[in-house]
């Protein structure tokens, strides 16, 4: 006998609801973006700002780079250039997919189009990766390398902390999903909600700290003016990841206001506690990491490493977890850590996060016969 099912676990059109979203999640809407009516304006912003920002990784030329991995690093640096590139590699294939499935999950649509972008920004990022490590080791190095990360203990632990949360978050939204299908319940539980609200905290996590914080490295490098092709694409992809930190950083703050039931003294605590135990282990890992190189500072990077976890709190509305590191101590990440304006110069900002922008410029297609 067949069963049926009494609803639908992904809607492309609803014609019952209106065009103007209810909620974030668990709401109603058509399906239909009327870009003068949606809930939250922002979500507009954000997506014109993102089309600002679109590169293709290949059009970086990585050739002064490819000489300079053999005869200007020493042999620990190539090491860690490694590690770091294939850490990365990691993350950022993750994020793909959990930014996916919360595509599917989302009712508002002016928001799954934003995830969209945000979801095909990370693809590029991985296959940006794949362009700096492909351009500077050959094939066994490379392939060792990101196999190897997997299987380092301290980034395993580090990893595996938000890991566990966005697991989490992803069973309770696939669940999600099977349950609207079965019965057709388009409501989300506050267990649910819970799990969403401490997995998108593990995810600010994964983008604005253990992205950013492993970005350092190659601006390092480029200080000692090394590898400055790298750093280049490095810039690029931390101009987009500062962008999805605001993105995520207002969904939380959507999220606390429209289930207050959520904006509690646990939840803060919660979010605290978790952000500062990342922390400590995103130290521990790059101070095993970092021991042999001379570009980069332990305790200068560890100072940085504190201040992006006020960032990340700054942009979901949330306490500082240190504040007595509010400022950016090391004024030379600004210098190498920031897209150029078209003049050399870095353009000012109201805020370290909101990147500047490095001469690129798309290939016209002048050379293309089609």
């Amino acid at each position: 006998m067949t069963q049926e099912f009494k609803g639908k676990a992904f809607r492309i059109y609803d014609a019952d609801s209106p065009n103007h979203p209810s909620r974030i999640f668990g709401g109603k809407a058509s399906g239909i973006r009327s870009w003068d009516d949606i809930k939250y304006p922002i979500f507009l912003t954000y997506q014109k700002n993102l089309f600002g920002e679109f590169w293709i990784p290949e059009e970086i030329q990585m050739g002064k780079d490819m000489e300079e991995f053999r005869q200007k690093l020493n042999k620990n640096e190539q090491i860690v250039y490694a590690y770091n590139s294939g850490a990365l590699d990691w993350l950022d294939s993750i994020a793909t997919d959990i930014v996916g499935l919360l595509f599917l999950a989302t009712s508002d649509p002016s928001l799954r189009t934003l995830w969209v972008l945000v979801a095909g920004f990370e693809t590029m990022h991985n296959v940006s990766y794949e362009h700096i490590t492909s351009s500077t080791l050959n094939k066994d190095e490379k392939d060792k390398a990101f196999n190897e990360v997997r299987n380092l203990p301290l980034l395993v632990k580090r990893n595996m902390f938000i890991i566990e949360k966005l697991e989490k978050m992803k069973d309770a939204l696939v669940n999600f999903l099977i349950t609207k299908y079965k019965t057709g319940k388009e409501e989300m539980d506050d267990e649910t909600l819970q799990a969403v609200f401490e997995g998108l905290v593990a995810y600010q996590i994964l983008e604005g700290l253990f992205f950013s914080g492993s970005f350092v490295y190659y601006h390092s490098l480029a200080r000692d003016n090394k590898m400055q092709e790298t750093n280049n694409i490095i810039n690029m992809i931390k101009a987009d990841e500062n962008q999805h930190s605001e993105v995520f950083g207002t969904v939380i703050q959507i999220l606390m206001s429209e289930f207050p039931q959520l904006n509690t003294s646990e939840n803060l605590e919660f979010a605290m506690d978790f952000i500062r135990e990342a922390v400590k282990l995103e130290k521990a890992w790059t101070a095993w990491l970092y021991q042999d190189i001379d570009t980069l500072s332990i305790v200068e990077y560890h100072d940085y490493v504190e201040y992006l976890a006020n960032l990340i709190c700054r942009n979901a509305g949330m306490t500082e977890p240190f504040p007595e590191n509010d400022e950016l101590k090391a004024k030379w990440i600004v210098t190498y850590g920031s897209k150029k304006n078209n003049n050399g110069g870095i353009s000012p900002k109201a805020d370290f996060l909101q990147g500047n922008a490095i001469d690129y410029k798309h290939e016209d297609g002048g050379n293309f016969d089609l």
